[in-house]
């Protein structure tokens, strides 16, 4: 569109699919190419040892010139650093680019560095004709830490002067070519996060065209630049102190000569590798009591499942609403179930029950849930609109609960649920909620009614509830001695989970958050997760057959593993019981096993400590029953870790081997009824 003054702009940024990099031709075969940086993938990336990168994460010392000379790109910054930028993955599809972290606070990450550039030392960017240009960033938040906050952001400088600025948060979202009396708007409506490409071309005359993501923005603009060729180039900074523009380089190239119209759309063709436009940021909103507390804000486990969502999603940035503490102002709060528990033995009012024995279908926010309400409507907007996930690693409380309240818990939480995803915004209905099959706290009868009110509102596809961790059981005691080889732990805070598995479950729920994200309608620069990852989870049990009184053979369904695996003390049967006759709300004799062994890769064989004593339809099998721990590593599990992945999908080459994991076997949210036929 046309914007006065004889500028053009685009009407909108035009976002562009990424291709994975093989599918992407390269530079080289157009003539004069004078320096080619590409951060894309670690094949250019040098270390500050001289050798290349070898992994994501990894420091970067310079960028090697893919146009076959000695014209390295350098990191530039105006104070002496003794650090690097690092190798970042999956930044803009399955391309990633190089940036340097300065900050994370959970809640406005990243907050980039606000120092770092990149130095072109002989570059052809000057104000006389017959050069070309290239540059691919991502902008994944405002300015933090630069005394200029608010201020225009240098992209691209030459001699000390600004070549290419897009406006900073208090700006009106503008691209422009050399900035000043004879200024060229190229775009008014960059965002906050973005991806673009741009590509310069200055002709006979020394007038520059345009491109911006693909799309001419400008022709024949009046070429401002000051100096002569060969002058410093810095992309990403201005050369002053502080004038970072906190933005990741993807890549860069030059020509020394302009190029034809047919060698530019050669070109653009080849900037197509990346998605380009606006960018979302990734925010979890966390509730619960102390063990989300943990979970949040002492173990750092909600920003690694944040991180695990942004990952599968190719998202720029991520972070978590999760605050405890103040009076009126809090997401979680120790000891708090959603409702008050037990005649008020136990406190909550996320939903207040006005002990009139009305619908809880009806009740509205208590004094927690006007709380979270205030955190939510504390944060800016542009935050808000990033939240796309509800998260509860929450059933403490709630867990000590008789059985017969599960109808009036169901519909609590139904009910919470509902109030708090109106405080969202306009995308209330379809923020996706991510639970836990609950973790051992609470009495037998409490934990089986939490279980199976999950279920049923898992079940329900109009709630929008996905279950990020199928199996909370194989845990620890926060603060427990325990011996790898074994599996045994001792001593402990019984009621709160361990740091190492708070993590894990972070790790381990990432891909089903990131499907339920996905299916709520929220996508960044990746839109689908690729067959040969989770889709359930993990391993489930669907069949038991009581093939003798003192026998059982489980059929296992497998998820994306294909063999199982029986370690530690899970040899033992530890966490099997099966229930001897009675229901779940007046439970028979629970019977355990002496041992379970693995038959084939879907099979089985519990062999009971006692003979049952009832049929088969009147026993069922729990995985575990109530409150019983199974503790770290003695679950049954899968053998996901040690299989192939779909290439640029395996997220432990890119975030460490942390996140190479098998997948338990999922915990059962009812009894699941013995059968006398073999399946």
């Amino acid at each position: 569109m046309l914007i006065g003054n004889g500028a053009v702009g685009l009407v909108e940024p035009i976002p562009t699919a990424s291709q994975p990099d093989s599918a992407a031709p390269g530079l080289a075969s157009i003539s004069g190419l004078h320096g080619w940086w590409d951060a894309a993938t670690l094949a250019s990336l040098v270390t500050p040892s001289g050798g290349p990168a070898a992994n994501w994460s990894d420091p970067v010392a310079s960028i090697s010139n893919g146009a076959g000379d000695s014209g390295t790109l350098l990191p530039y910054s105006y104070a002496a650093s003794g650090s690097h930028p690092i190798a970042v993955p999956r930044l803009s599809g399955l391309l990633g680019g190089i940036g340097k972290l300065a900050s994370f606070d959970g809640s406005t990450g990243p907050v980039l560095d606000p120092d770092l550039g990149f130095a072109i030392s002989d570059s052809v960017i000057s104000n006389a004709g017959g050069w070309t240009a290239m540059l691919v960033w991502s902008r994944s938040n405002w300015r933090n830490g630069s005394a200029n906050d608010s201020g225009p952001v240098t992209l691209i400088s030459s001699g000390g002067s600004p070549v290419l600025q897009a406006d900073g948060l208090a700006g009106q979202g503008r691209l422009v070519l050399c900035p000043g009396a004879n200024q060229t708007i190229l775009s008014n409506s960059l965002e906050r996060r973005h991806t673009h490409s741009v590509v310069l071309r200055s002709g006979q005359n020394a007038d520059i065209d345009v491109w911006l993501d693909g799309t001419l923005a400008a022709s024949a603009a009046p070429n401002a630049i000051p100096g002569g060729i060969g002058t410093t180039t810095l992309l990403l900074h201005d050369g002053g102190p502080l004038g970072a523009a906190q933005c990741y380089f993807h890549e860069a190239a030059e020509w020394v000569r302009a190029l034809s119209d047919t060698e530019i759309d050669s070109t653009l063709a080849y900037l197509t590798r990346w998605y380009r436009g606006e960018r979302r940021g990734i925010k979890l909103l966390i509730d619960g009591q102390s063990n989300a507390i943990n979970y949040a804000l002492n173990d750092g486990a909600a920003l690694l499942l944040a991180q695990g969502v942004a990952w599968h999603l190719g998202a720029l940035a991520y972070s978590v609403l999760a605050t405890t503490g103040a009076p009126s102002s809090y997401t979680m709060e120790s000891g708090h179930g959603i409702y008050a528990a037990l005649n008020g033995s136990y406190p909550g009012s996320f939903v207040e029950d006005p002990g009139d024995e009305s619908d809880p279908s009806t009740w509205q926010l208590g004094a927690d849930g006007l709380a979270v309400q205030q955190a939510i409507g504390s944060i800016a907007q542009d935050e808000l609109a990033d939240i796309c996930a509800i998260v509860w690693p929450w059933n403490e409380t709630d867990s000590l609960r008789p059985y017969a309240d599960k109808s009036t818990f169901l519909t609590a939480a139904k009910r919470f649920l509902q109030l708090e995803r109106a405080m969202l915004g306009t995308r209330s209905t379809t923020v996706p909620l991510i639970w836990w099959n609950a973790i051992p706290y609470g009495t037998d009868a409490g934990m089986q009614m939490h279980r199976s009110a999950v279920s049923t509102l898992s079940a329900d596809p109009s709630q929008a509830i996905a279950i990020g961790n199928h199996q909370t059981t194989d845990s620890n005691a926060r603060g427990s001695s325990w011996d790898p080889a074994t599996g045994i732990a001792s001593g402990g805070d019984s009621a709160h989970r361990d740091t190492a598995d708070n993590q894990r479950f972070a790790r381990l729920a990432a891909v089903m958050a990131s499907r339920a994200v996905l299916a709520s309608g929220i996508s960044d620069s990746l839109q689908a997760i690729p067959a040969g990852l989770p889709t359930a989870g993990g391993p489930q049990i669907v069949h038991a057959y009581l093939q003798q009184p003192d026998t059982i053979v489980l059929t296992i369904r497998h998820d994306a593993g294909t063999d199982l695996l029986v370690p530690r003390q899970a040899s033992s049967g530890k966490g099997f019981a099966v229930m001897d006759g009675g229901t779940p709300d007046a439970p028979g004799p629970i019977i355990s096993p002496a041992s379970c062994s693995r038959t084939d890769s879907t099979h089985l064989v519990l062999q009971l400590s006692a003979a049952l004593q009832h049929t088969a339809a009147d026993c069922s099998l729990y995985y575990p029953y109530g409150a019983n721990a199974i503790g770290r590593g003695n679950a049954v599990t899968d053998n996901y870790s040690t299989l192939p992945k779909p290439a640029g999908w395996d997220i432990a080459l890119d975030l460490g081997s942390e996140w190479d994991t098998d997948f338990p076997l999922a915990a059962t949210f009812a009894g699941i009824s013995l059968s006398d036929t073999a399946l």
